[in-house]
């Protein structure tokens, strides 16, 4: 799956000669966390967050009176606090969505803008990635999670799905993180069915390792 199948199109944007408060007021109006700052030519130049909001805004150790800061603060352009363009990571919407998910979670970014050359087409965000995974997991269906203990050699997937097919069940969603438990890599399968009793007893006595059974969603 793309990027282009899960971003925000269309997102809200400011642009960098609007000030501290203009931004605050639209992530306030528009629910959003995070603006893109574009130029005239729709070409993105910048970044603001909630946090840079935040940051941007006044200390509780400020002496300034309160018409002194709104005054700062109303002069106090969005191209002075945001994140800049050349200090950005950007996706293209034929970028594959593991790999966002990776250039988002090494350095712990939030939000990713999306370009089609130079031009701004859409945001990817955490919310968006999760939604994907919760997507691409199967967790919004009704069915059995099945988590196995498997040696990990070639095939050894292929004999569980034999058994699901004898069944006439289909699959969900196979999950198999990359770390090994005593030789054995840990296996989730999700299948379309909560009648999963003969399938567990026919996978036991074929000598598969069944650590837990649980129908989902969970009572």
């Amino acid at each position: 799956m793309y990027v282009k199948n899960i971003m925000r199109k269309d997102p809200v944007t400011i642009g960098p000669e609007a000030s501290f408060y203009e931004a605050r007021s639209l992530i306030h109006e528009k629910g959003v966390r995070h603006l893109p700052v574009i130029d005239k030519n729709n070409r993105i130049v910048g970044l603001v967050t909630d946090r840079d909001i935040r940051e941007a805004g006044p200390s509780n150790a400020t002496m300034l009176s309160v018409q002194e800061l709104h005054y700062l603060l109303g002069k106090l352009k969005v191209s002075a606090f945001m994140t800049s363009g050349d200090k950005m990571i950007t996706l293209t919407p034929r970028t594959m969505i593991e790999k966002a998910a990776q250039l988002m979670h090494d350095p712990r970014i939030g939000c990713l803008p999306v370009l089609d050359g130079k031009e701004l087409v859409g945001i990817i965000t955490e919310a968006d990635i999760l939604e994907s995974f919760v997507d691409v997991m199967g967790l919004k269906e009704k069915g059995t999670r099945i988590t196995m203990a498997l040696k990990d050699e070639p095939g050894k997937i292929h004999g569980v799905l034999a058994v699901f097919k004898k069944h006439e069940v289909n699959l969900i969603s196979i999950v198999a993180p990359s770390y090994l438990v005593e030789g054995k890599r840990m296996v989730v399968f999700r299948i379309r069915t909560q009648d999963y009793e003969e399938i567990v007893k026919e996978l036991e006595g074929q000598g598969y390792e069944v650590l837990s059974v649980v129908k989902w969603p969970s009572m």
